[in-house]
């Protein structure tokens, strides 16, 4: 069977394309995923508003298409709504799936607090009113901002198609402004970011975490998974 391991659903806030690609670029044999399209194209209220009216539906299709474990993407929208929206969407759509569901932003909450990250520094691609929110989220989730700077990207194409030099460019970038913190964050997993975590680690010393292995550290912490990899950072590392 495709996905004997683990069968892991994506509700994704765009496209979900570079998701895809670095899900199955870190993942072997034995993983399959799921991915729904969204409606969001460019990183406004309007659209994420839009894209949050759906995700009923798109997770209760991915459940009943064999998802043991379902993601909802697109951090934007619960940063918008504010701190607890992520867990309370999520046991609303968890009782409507019959399935596990968190939210993104779950993932990427538990993902720093796994690495023992209290005062991190933001790198994304967002507009700053998007980064300011993030840093918002953060701070009421019981972590130390140190600084959060983003690229001003609003188009979500856009973000698909930035190398990816630009997230170790801006990471580097933050971290070096505040070298105190005890790790770096990057959200959003819909710009390329896998292929440069390690080397952001080896050069700063201190744990980097994308949306993208948030995600999927996550989905395997809860489906009971231990897994050996390696070459994307200290907290997929961490599964094994």
């Amino acid at each position: 069977m495709i996905g004997w391991r683990a069968r892991i659903g994506h509700v994704a806030p765009s496209r979900g394309d570079t998701f895809v690609y670095e899900f199955y670029r870190i993942l072997g044999d034995g993983f399959l995923l799921f991915n729904t399209t969204g409606t969001i194209r460019k990183l406004v209220d309007d659209h994420l508003e839009r894209q949050l009216e759906r995700i009923e539906e798109a997770t209760v299709d991915l459940a009943e298409t064999g998802a043991e474990f379902i993601i909802v993407g697109g951090s934007p929208i619960f940063t918008r709504l504010g701190p607890g929206s992520d867990r309370k969407v999520a046991a609303m759509l968890e009782a409507k799936a019959g399935v596990p569901v968190a939210a993104g932003m779950t993932c990427e909450v538990e993902a720093l607090k796994h690495m023992g990250i209290k005062k991190v520094v933001v790198a994304t691609p967002y507009p700053d009113l998007l980064t300011k929110r993030v840093a918002d989220f953060l701070a009421a989730s019981g972590f130390e901002v140190l600084r959060a700077e983003g690229l001003n990207v609003e188009r979500n194409a856009d973000l698909g198609n930035l190398p990816e030099e630009a997230a170790y460019r801006v990471a580097k970038r933050v971290y070096f402004s505040a070298p105190e913190a005890d790790g770096i964050f990057l959200p959003c997993n819909r710009w390329p970011t896998a292929g440069i975590i390690s080397l952001l680690e080896q050069e700063t010393g201190k744990p980097a975490l994308s949306s993208t292995l948030c995600n999927i550290w996550y989905a395997l912490h809860r489906l009971h998974i231990r897994e050996k990899i390696t070459g994307y950072g200290k907290l997929l590392a961490s599964l094994a």
